[in-house]
């Protein structure tokens, strides 16, 4: 073979290799994976893949994906689930269609495609102090740094990713994402609050009652789930993730009475659950039970307008 040819052939294998590289690409702010993945695995693209598909896991009961640096059999079983739902063959093999679909959930800046930093930050509030307000718009200020809590925060993402897509893609409007420490003070947050971590997420769904994404939630691993007579959002954390507070990681879902109400930590049926729709909406109006899209990106909006009364 002489050089000519040699040069076309190695400029082919970079070609292929290159192409290769971009199936499996991601947003430059975000993980790329470069290589399959499967069960016995180990290292940081695994745990990158867990933390992506970690709301698939088919939880039987309060069990949940450890989300770390090993493939196990657990996340074989959330990956088969996740190529089930999309429509891939469904091995438990990470590869390129897998990386592909993923990747279509991503946005540039490293949130996912229904899910924005945005969200997430914290919010204002005129009746807080301006200590408590100056960290309106940030991850700062909270019980974990704010390179932590962003990482909080793209793990809730992706379980809200799984939510929204088991629910038929019925849009989720966050009222309440992460808080620091004042700002949790300021409107009443509970004192051991996980929105000051990142891990938690005040929200309603559109089109479902709150009982139904309650019921969605137990089976798309979020740890935490709370809600309250007096409130009218579903409150949603990661709490068993949360290693900066080691002494919250349980489960927390809602008991029930012999009715099968869910109950709020004062033992009431939580909104929604009795015969009639009784409870008020944080903005201190009649709320209805099920919300359109449209209430329901105006009720993000609003943010947390009233005292959440140690609500968490």
């Amino acid at each position: 073979m002489n050089r000519t040819s040699i040069a076309r052939a190695l400029s082919l294998v970079v070609a292929c290799l290159v192409i290769g590289q971009i199936s499996l690409a991601a947003p430059a702010s975000a993980f790329t994976f470069s290589r399959p993945l499967q069960q016995g695995d180990r290292g940081p693209d695994v745990r990158a893949l867990e933390v992506r598909v970690a709301g698939w896991y088919p939880s039987q009961g309060q069990a949940s994906l450890t989300v770390d640096r090993h493939f196990t059999a657990a996340t074989t079983t959330a990956v088969k689930a996740f190529q089930s739902f999309y429509g891939l063959v469904s091995d438990g093999v990470a590869g390129s269609a897998t990386y592909a679909v993923l990747g279509n959930m991503l946005d540039a800046d490293g949130s996912t495609v229904n899910f924005s930093w945005a969200d997430f930050k914290q919010n204002v509030n005129s009746s807080c102090s301006a200590k408590a307000n100056s960290y309106a718009g940030t991850f700062a200020g909270g019980m974990s740094s704010p390179a932590r809590v962003k990482r909080y925060v793209r793990r809730l993402m992706w379980r809200l990713e799984a939510l929204r897509a088991k629910s038929g893609g019925h849009a989720i409007g966050i009222s309440s994402g992460f808080r620091s420490v004042d700002y949790n003070s300021c409107i009443g947050g509970a004192g051991g609050s996980q929105h000051m971590y990142g891990t938690a997420a005040d929200q309603r769904m559109a089109q479902v009652t709150n009982h139904a994404e309650r019921l969605l939630g137990e089976a798309t691993d979020f740890s935490g789930i709370g809600c309250y007579s007096q409130l009218t959002h579903n409150h949603f954390d990661i709490r068993l993730e949360n290693s900066d507070l080691p002494s919250s990681q349980f489960w927390w879902w809602p008991k029930q009475n012999a009715q099968g109400q869910d109950l709020d930590d004062q033992n009431q049926p939580c909104y929604g659950e009795g015969a009639t729709v009784s409870a008020r909406s944080e903005a201190g109006a009649r709320s209805p039970e099920v919300l359109t899209k449209a209430q329901v990106m105006a009720f993000g909006a609003a943010g947390e307008t009233g005292n959440l009364g140690r609500g968490d």
